[in-house]
């Protein structure tokens, strides 16, 4: 705890914006807030994901060297790393992965995925004002994490460079819950809509009576609607 509360103060400076998993002072109704704000405006794709076994396959040494710490301390988190568990009376070596249930881990894992939403955003080229292509949003709780774009073409890109980003940490994409839907229409057989952290979140079609409007005063045509998932 000690080491957390070292370390914590630096990270949180850094983090980025849309990491809610884990921080003081955030939470998972935060993360659903800022999904609202980037689709109650314009309907869009979206790349629901799940990083497989997260906490179990971060690469060790890739993690030290982001965490770049002074050699004592860095000693010290490898150490705690290293030092295995016991299960049912069993040893078992721990090669890599954060020790799930230390009060340090969770702010391990974000530092492992500390620059996924930078690298996202910066994989998509701008154009030249007032063209600018707007960035797919990136909202990324722990080891669950949704992409937003309006463009399929973007997130299937934006899924590729996921895919490679993780490689570097040692972690992939869990292929049985990462899936690709729309918030507003069907995707290829996938009902409107996805969940997310114990929501479901979807936009439905509604008149000009019922349906809200854009900034310029257009109407939207749909309705957002996000609720507790029973």
């Amino acid at each position: 705890m000690l080491v957390k509360l070292a370390l914590e103060p630096e990270w949180e400076a850094k983090f980025e914006p849309n990491s809610y998993g884990f921080r003081p002072g955030r939470s998972c109704h935060d993360a659903i807030g800022a999904i609202f704000s980037a689709i109650s405006k314009k309907p869009k794709y979206v790349l629901d994901a799940d990083i497989a076994k997260c906490f179990d396959r971060i690469n060790h040494k890739a993690l030290l060297d982001k965490i770049n710490t002074y050699p004592s301390l860095r000693r010290q988190i490898k150490a705690w790393l290293k030092s295995g568990v016991i299960d049912d009376r069993i040893f078992v070596e721990t090669t890599e992965g954060t020790p799930q249930g230390g009060c340090i881990s969770p702010l391990l894992a974000n530092i492992a995925l500390h620059g996924m939403e930078q690298r996202i955003r910066d994989a998509i080229p701008g154009k030249s004002k007032p063209f600018k292509r707007y960035k797919p949003n990136l909202i990324r709780y722990a080891d669950d994490l949704v992409i937003l774009h309006s463009e399929l073409e973007i997130i299937l890109k934006c899924q590729r460079v996921l895919t490679e980003w993780l490689k570097d940490m040692g972690l992939e994409l869990k292929p049985s819950k990462t899936k690709i839907a729309h918030t507003l229409h069907t995707h290829e057989g996938q009902e409107p809509g996805f969940d997310f952290l114990g929501f479901t979140i979807r936009q439905y079609p509604v008149g000009k009576c019922h349906s809200g409007k854009n900034h310029q005063g257009k109407i939207l045509g749909f309705k957002t609607i996000i609720r507790k998932m029973s």
